[in-house]
């Protein structure tokens, strides 16, 4: 972004540059030396930037041009130098420096025509759902204790058939994670969190609230998650709800690339993301790390935000054009008061009118789990995105390979508005089955339940493997003749999916799981 020309009288008069050299000083930065004030203010300082290479080498050039950026910073490089040296980050992937810089010297940086833009370090948080009627739109899981939204997605037929998000990672950027409970022990590979000016603090993996936890479970949860065999990345960059700019583009670069190595394959292939800030100057600065994300071949799949119901009420990063970005309806499928509708309307990186969101997904009454081992209801866009970033992990898993485009067209054009869409759904409510189906990929529908079927010495069993029966009462399940027997099952029946068979009791009952009624 260019300006046109400035010179500041007084103390400011030997700093003056114009349109066709400089870069931009933010309006606040602007303000803050007209008042001369001169304390340091947190800020970023993005460079100019020309790589268009693609897939993970683009980490790589990305880093090597910032070097090149700093090297060209002349004089000023001395007090950018010493401030990076007490506390300031790199952030590569925005091709930029945060670090604390006084005004005056925040002009210095934006006369130089390597310099592309000078602006404070924003803050970036998980906006508040409005009030609800919860009679009306079953918030809470007494009001429909039988809801399941992975049922609403068809997530429990890709489930029952195998198709988990296997071989996938999925970057989570949020409050943080509690890895220890039930549902997502195992599930995150990697953890990091990070401070306002985007370093790397050291810390084991917890959560500094309850958000990170909940939509954790939606990705990944045991029970709860659309992709249980994927694996998250998770970086802690809104402590207790709250963040800026910087920590979010530090996690996102993280997520991209853990170990700081582009020759590596160890990133995420998709990102979920429940953050944003709403329509304004501010929500330009999301446009560059998200395109190279785009570049680098990763999904990025954010909440679209919760400021409806009314029109060009959508938040950035949701709303920039080429991200899936995910509003949130309720238990019967209505999109929710809450979610943000479009249009978006862009100028600068990107100029017109878009139609946002892209697609919806459950995002009313949402049960998942809760640090400390428990379990809580949210709504909101933060818990429809999971699930939909959840469902492009099965995708990935089970179509390896596929392109961003090719997530995308199939996503949209398998939703229920049947390929049109509009500022208020997207294309609609997400299918995941059919998408799948759209990139070759088929899920047969999961058995229906039958009547159990008595055999020899009254054991109860059930044909083909996979089949489930419902029984009611307490019950054990006994695997073969020996007699061994898992306890704890629900009244509500039983997946015959399990990890040991017994011999058949009956010609033809092969693989067949025994279930026989427990004893006093």
């Amino acid at each position: 972004m260019k300006r046109a020309s400035l010179c500041l009288a007084a103390a400011l008069a030997s700093v003056c540059f114009s349109r066709a050299s400089a870069g931009q000083l933010s309006p606040e930065l602007l303000a803050k030396l007209s008042a001369h004030e001169n304390k340091p203010v947190s800020v970023i300082v993005r460079f100019r930037f020309d790589k268009n290479d693609q897939g993970r080498a683009l980490f790589k050039s990305l880093r090597q041009q910032l070097k090149q950026s700093r090297a060209q910073l002349g004089k000023a490089s001395g007090f950018v130098d010493s401030s990076m040296q007490n506390g300031g980050t790199e952030l590569w992937l925005y091709q930029s420096i945060a670090l604390k810089l006084t005004p005056l010297q925040a002009l210095t940086l934006s006369s130089l025509p390597i310099v592309d833009e000078v602006f404070e370090n924003f803050k970036v948080k998980i906006p508040k759902v409005q009030a609800l009627d919860t009679g009306s739109l079953g918030e809470a899981s007494s009001e429909n204790p039988n809801f399941d939204p992975l049922q609403m997605i068809g997530a429990d037929a890709t489930r029952a058939v195998g198709l988990r998000g296997q071989g996938v990672r999925i970057g989570h950027l949020d409050t943080g994670v509690d890895i220890f409970h039930p549902e997502l022990q195992g599930k995150v590979v990697a953890f990091a969190e990070f401070g306002p000016a985007g370093k790397r603090i050291s810390s084991k993996p917890h959560d500094s609230a309850q958000h990170g936890t909940h939509t954790a479970g939606l990705l990944v949860g045991n029970t709860l998650g659309a992709a249980p065999d994927a694996k998250l990345i998770s970086a802690l960059v809104l402590p207790g709800g709250e963040g800026t700019f910087a920590q979010v583009i530090a996690g996102m670069q993280w997520v991209l690339d853990p170990d700081n190595n582009a020759d590596t394959d160890d990133g995420a292939n998709v990102v979920s993301l429940s953050l944003g800030v709403p329509s304004s100057q501010d929500q330009q600065a999301f446009v560059l790390p998200v395109q190279n994300m785009l570049r680098a071949g990763v999904v990025p799949v954010f909440a679209i935000g919760n400021y409806g119901p009314d029109p060009q009420t959508t938040a950035s990063p949701g709303n920039i054009p080429n991200v899936i970005g995910v509003g949130a309806v309720d238990q019967s499928g209505s999109v929710a008061p809450f979610s943000s509708r479009g249009p978006a309307i862009w100028t600068g990186a990107y100029s017109g009118s878009f139609i946002k969101p892209d697609v919806v997904a459950p995002g009313v009454g949402i049960r998942s789990s809760f640090p400390g081992k428990g379990y809580g209801v949210l709504s909101g866009t933060s818990q429809a995105a999971p699930l939909v970033a959840g469902a492009v992990a099965v995708m990935l898993g089970a179509k390896p390979g596929s392109s961003v485009d090719d997530i995308k067209q199939a996503l949209y054009s398998s939703a229920s508005n049947n390929g049109q869409k509009n500022n208020d759904s997207g294309y609609g409510l997400i299918n995941l089955p059919a998408a799948l189906a759209k990139l070759g990929v088929s899920v047969a529908a999961p058995p229906k339940a039958q009547a159990p079927v008595v055999g020899p010495n009254g054991y109860i069993f059930c044909v083909p493997e996979g089949q489930r029966c419902t029984f009611s009462g307490e019950k054990q399940v006994a695997f073969g003749a020996a007699g061994r027997y898992l306890s704890g099952l629900t009244s509500d029946g039983f997946n015959c999916t399990v990890a040991e068979w017994g011999s058949d009791p009956v010609p033809g009952a092969a693989k067949a799981c025994f279930v026989q009624e427990a004893k006093p």
